[in-house]
């Protein structure tokens, strides 16, 4: 939440404000931004005995429209983590309800993780969230280890 603030400045450091301002707000960090793994990281159950049969329990519970979007994912994400636009995804899968459908569609998704009992992460805001893919606020991402163990878990 921002709150508008009236501030008399001299007319010659008009331009400095504005810079010194920028600054300052660029600095402040997104109170309601998730947390995210580090770069190259992934869930620790990834890396676990257990995480080839908890990714088959888990790709047995998805929808196939869910599916279709998860394999568009898998399949364009090689050796490093890949970045996804929601109409992107939409386009590449012929979505009839573009972006949104997409998105609908990764909330029914989520809902198969909870009922195949994976693991969850907790964010800033204290929601729950299982890092089978990101989301930024822009695009969703996938991360190697995620995609190899899905694609095995399809069969692909």
């Amino acid at each position: 939440m921002f709150i508008p603030i009236t501030v008399h400045v001299p007319e010659h450091r008009v331009e400095e404000f504005y810079i010194r301002f920028g600054e300052f707000i660029a600095d402040v960090p997104d109170p309601d931004a998730p947390t995210r793994l580090p770069s190259g990281t992934v869930p620790a159950w990834v890396e676990t005995d257990e995480a080839p049969a908890i990714a088959a329990t888990l790709w047995n519970k998805i929808s196939p429209q869910g599916q279709e979007v998860l394999l568009h994912l898998i399949r364009a994400t090689g050796d490093e983590t890949m970045h996804f636009l929601p109409w992107e995804i939409a386009k590449a899968i012929s979505h009839p309800k573009g972006a949104s459908g997409v998105a609908g569609t990764l909330g029914g998704v989520g809902k198969a993780i909870r009922r195949a009992g994976l693991p969850m992460y907790t964010t800033p805001k204290g929601k729950p969230w299982h890092y089978i893919w990101g989301w930024d606020g822009e695009r969703y991402s996938m991360t190697p280890e995620v995609a190899r163990l899905l694609r095995t878990a399809a069969g692909n």
